[in-house]
């Protein structure tokens, strides 16, 4: 059922003040919360809570992983194979391929059998995962997004969602980057241009006034 919600904020021409949002339609993006740095830690709770409402009501939660698909990384392109997480004075690029511990997922998340991990090689996955050939067999149309890093997989992804015709919602205090300054940036760039963003409190609200003014039947 639709219910029209409070979109974007009149700050441009194109902003869209209001839209006509299906719960049942909606879907949960947790992107590249690993193993492999630290920087998901400060934002796995946020993240939980939020796979946890949307697993109480049965929408859609799909993970990310991000690495290489080979072990030495040919399977990535030159530039990311070798600067990808590498540090001033690292005398190799940071591997993380497919199978090994930094590669997994943050134990706390334990996706559910029914529920999807895609893997990608590079920051936006519309470019090298299935991701969009499989929202679109669930009927997805609105995505949620939360994860690491803002700047990077996060940005990359959910502009790409909003390229594509999803109504995108960047959880604000569900995503982290290593850099405070690109977070903010990355914020207020895509709720000016691609979607919108709200913290979690708001996004829990959303699906709880939703599912209060769904007909019985709609639940």
């Amino acid at each position: 059922m639709r219910q029209t919600i409070p979109w974007q904020e009149a700050t441009t021409p194109l902003a869209l003040r209001e839209l006509a949002l299906d719960l049942a339609r909606t879907a949960l993006i947790v992107v590249d919360m690993q193993c492999y740095g630290d920087t998901p830690r400060p934002v796995l709770a946020t993240n939980l809570r939020l796979r946890d409402l949307f697993r109480a009501h049965d929408l859609p939660v799909v993970f990310l992983r991000v690495g290489s698909f080979l072990p030495d990384a040919r399977d990535q392109h030159a530039k990311r194979r070798e600067s990808w997480l590498r540090r001033p004075g690292d005398a190799e690029p940071y591997r993380c391929p497919i199978g090994s511990p930094g590669y997994e997922l943050c134990a706390e998340l334990a996706p559910l059998p029914t529920e999807l991990v895609l893997d990608k090689n590079s920051s936006g996955a519309f470019n090298s995962s299935p991701l969009d050939h499989y929202l679109r067999n669930l009927g997805i149309e609105n995505l949620v997004v939360t994860g690491v890093s803002t700047n990077h997989c996060v940005d990359s992804t959910a502009r790409d969602a909003a390229d594509r015709g999803y109504n995108v919602i960047l959880v604000e205090d569900a995503c982290n980057d290593a850099d405070p300054v690109a977070h903010r940036a990355t914020m207020d760039t895509f709720a000016r241009h691609f979607g919108v963003v709200r913290r979690a409190d708001e996004v829990v609200a959303l699906v709880e006034q939703a599912l209060a003014r769904a007909p019985v039947g709609a639940r």
